[in-house]
């Protein structure tokens, strides 16, 4: 008995020690997020600013391709919902510029705080309507000691501390406790949320830790600073954080039938699946509908699909999805509170990962992404240019066809022999279409000789084109170079789920270059102009130089300085944009350029004809194949994918339904299943894939005309008991 009411006193004086520092927390983010989100988004700002971004996008990336923007609503309240989240600047600032072109609409962003405080980007953020968020994960700190599972299968949300202070108020109900990332691992870090704080060495989670790496590191040992072995793993701890104020402002904006855009991943990433969908977009869509059923609020997803996305002059296509309407049986439960709200908002963001998953590419890894185009290449026939949206819709419907199909002998034989043909190709340093240079009937030796001498005199006139803008713009080149680089450093060290950092690189790479460019081309022009004027007075050192640097030899004295700095400024930036096109058909020309080396070697010109014919056999083995298993997942996939390059479906919704779910209690009666069902498929997920499944006790859903209508309840009791831990509540 005394010992329940020490424990009972002490878990008081946990809550009390606690509320005060959280109190105070909540204070000040309360009054910057009033501070911040008063901020008005002011429209010629707005266009101004879209306007200059617009040119950063179209020096960055060589195409962006917009497709099936006739789905979002030009009139009344819409959440633009965008995954995968690749590029932190660009991911938002394209979704403005093709809603404002195609839609004739403005948009507002929720953006991390974080962002908001960096110079430039916080200021002009805030002046085009972009919504601070205060995100747990800009809060995670390491926690001190060790902690470790005591009961792993008994009691699997029981915690243990070694030297540790659960009391010292870094530590909260609603609080989040992230696992280190494994050695050698490609899995994600799993998190799971506090509970309860039992005392200073003792606290309990909401769900038990699912992942391998987190069951192995939680019951196994760390060694510690001393060389001593200790039982448990070092850990990381992250604050729960009140977005009531965020989530009015939201209501608010919705309410005067704006548009606003969110990634619900939370952080962007450079990871080849979606992350785990954050609650926040479903609690604003219901949140919004509960206060106004009839403001005829629609979600849209929005498939941010790159090809190379760090890379200069990359590519992109951006695929709106069909509109998501949001059941009434869904915003009753939500406003009923508790299990229903739970189930409410699990289940609408349920039918958005599956409008995001139907205009993304999600894969397990990039290896099996890698798999996946290379197949497509060998589909292909030579010489074929399948457009940008045609490319991504074969994509995703040949990855579900590998999801589903992986263990069959045909696919493993196909994979295998894949693969090594991948790797002849990269042993001859050469790209798939470029294999053509070894049929030497169609093109001899002196015609590869005759091509490459041609190549190399184009090459040599295209650099001497370029070099003017190297020599002016180095500068800029170098400085992103470095400070892309900076970041990304800094970036992985604080991030848990990035793998290279490459979403990082991209967008600073951008930001350098719009604020470093028009300053150099100030510079330039001060100096020139002032030369100019220098040698029209007669200074001291005018006729000291030859007459070839005297700037009045080429500009008239007639022409006003005014005059003659406006164009000086508009010549740099002409000369910088055609580098810049010169520049990538040079590169082109020079990525051509190998296999004329190998064709004309003849150490290997016998390896490039041998692998032509290796790629003929292969590429046959590859339609027979997609043609065999492609009608059991598409009727017509092989077809459609080809030859479909319009806008379909035009009239389709998502029509979510309101699921009842006792996932959480499951959850914790089973502690941790295996065997996931391919993520692809209604209400299951691949093994170590961290996306949101489709279902939670609940029938599947069917597209059927315009609506999405119910079949028979799917009886697999372990693909659904474990859907909800991927499910991340917090915003």
């Amino acid at each position: 008995m005394a010992s329940t009411n020490d424990h009972k006193s002490t878990q008081a004086t946990t809550q009390n020690g606690t509320a005060q520092d959280v109190t105070n927390d909540s204070k000040k983010q309360i009054t910057k997020q009033n501070n911040d989100n008063s901020k008005v988004l002011t429209p010629w700002v707005y266009d101004l600013g879209l306007a200059s971004f617009n040119l950063a996008l179209d020096v960055f990336f060589r195409e962006i391709y917009p497709r099936n923007t006739f789905r979002v609503p030009k009139k009344g309240p819409v959440i633009i919902v965008g995954a995968p989240h690749a590029n932190q600047f660009a991911d938002s600032i394209i979704l403005m510029r093709l809603l404002k072109q195609h839609v004739g609409r403005r948009m507002s962003f929720l953006v991390a705080e974080k962002s908001m405080k960096e110079p430039y980007i916080g200021a002009m953020a805030g002046k085009m309507g972009s919504l601070p968020v205060t995100r747990a994960m800009d809060h995670v700190k390491p926690g001190q000691g060790y902690i470790y599972i005591p009961d792993p299968e008994i009691d699997p949300t029981l915690v243990r501390g070694v030297g540790t202070n659960f009391l010292n108020g870094q530590y909260m109900q609603g609080g989040s406790i992230i696992m280190p990332k494994r050695p050698g691992s490609k899995a994600a870090p799993e998190s799971q949320y506090i509970e309860e704080i039992i005392g200073p060495r003792e606290f309990r989670l909401r769900k038990p830790f699912q992942a391998e790496d987190s069951i192995l590191q939680l019951t196994g040992e760390s060694k510690a600073p001393d060389g001593s072995m200790i039982k448990g793993t070092k850990f990381k701890v992250a604050p729960h954080i009140d977005q009531n104020r965020m989530f009015d402002a939201v209501y608010r904006e919705l309410a005067k039938g704006a548009c606003v855009g969110i990634f619900p991943e939370g952080g962007s990433h450079d990871r080849s699946d979606l992350l785990p969908l954050k609650a926040g977009v479903a609690i604003m869509a219901l949140g919004c509908l509960a206060r106004d059923p009839d403001c005829g609020l629609t979600i849209i997803p929005a498939g941010m699909n790159y090809f190379h996305a760090h890379k200069f002059r990359s590519r992109a296509v951006i695929e709106f999805g069909n509109p998501i309407d949001v059941h009434p049986d869904q915003v009753k439960a939500f406003k009923a509170g508790g299990t229903e709200k739970r189930d409410a908002i699990g289940s609408l963001l349920e039918t958005i990962y599956e409008g995001l998953a139907a205009v993304t590419q999600p894969s397990p890894d990039h290896e099996t992404l890698q798999l996946i185009q290379a197949t497509r290449r060998l589909y292909n026939p030579p010489g074929r240019k399948l457009p940008l949206p045609v490319v991504i819709e074969f994509n995703r419907r040949l990855l579900k066809g590998y999801t589903k199909y992986q263990d069959d002998p045909r696919v493993v034989n196909l994979k295998k022999a894949v693969v090594d043909y991948n790797r002849h190709l990269r042993a001859l340093g050469i790209k798939d279409h470029q294999v053509e240079w070894g049929d030497a009937s169609a093109r001899p030796w002196w015609w590869c000789l005759a091509t490459l001498l041609y190549r190399l005199g184009e090459l040599l006139l295209l650099s001497l084109g370029t070099l003017p803008g190297v020599l002016m713009f180095w500068p800029v080149f170098v400085t992103s170079k470095m400070i892309s680089i900076k970041k990304q450093k800094k970036a992985l060290a604080g991030s848990v789920v990035k793998l290279q950092g490459h979403d990082v690189m991209a967008t600073w790479k951008i930001l350098v270059a719009m604020a470093l460019a028009p300053a150099l081309y100030i510079y330039y022009t001060a100096l020139v102009s002032f030369w100019l004027y220098y040698n029209r007075i007669g200074g001291q050192y005018t006729y000291s130089l030859p007459w070839y640097l005297r700037a009045h030899t080429y500009i008239p004295d007639f022409v006003p300085l005014w005059q003659f700095s406006i164009f000086f400024f508009a010549l740099m930036v002409s000369v910088s944009l055609a580098a810049l096109r010169i520049g990538e058909i040079g590169m082109d020309i020079l990525k051509s350029l190998p296999p004329l080396f190998v064709a004309l070697n003849p150490a290997s010109s016998a390896s490039l004809s041998q692998l032509r014919a290796h790629r003929n056999a292969l590429a046959k083995q590859v339609r027979e194949t997609t043609d065999a298993i492609g009608p059991d997942i598409f009727p017509g996939m092989v077809a459609r994918a080809m030859e479909q390059s319009k806008d379909e479906h035009e009239g389709e919704a998502y029509q979510s339904q309101l699921r009842k779910s006792s996932l959480a209690e499951k959850a914790g009666e089973r502690g941790r299943s295996s065997g996931l069902s391919p993520f692809w498929l209604p209400g299951a997920l691949t093994p170590g894939s961290r996306s949101t499944s489709f279902s939670m006790e609940s029938p599947a859903l069917e597209r059927r005309g315009s609506r999405m209508t119910q079949e028979q309840p799917q009886e697999n009791v372990d693909d659904k008991a474990k859907v909800d831990e991927y499910i991340d509540y917090s915003y």
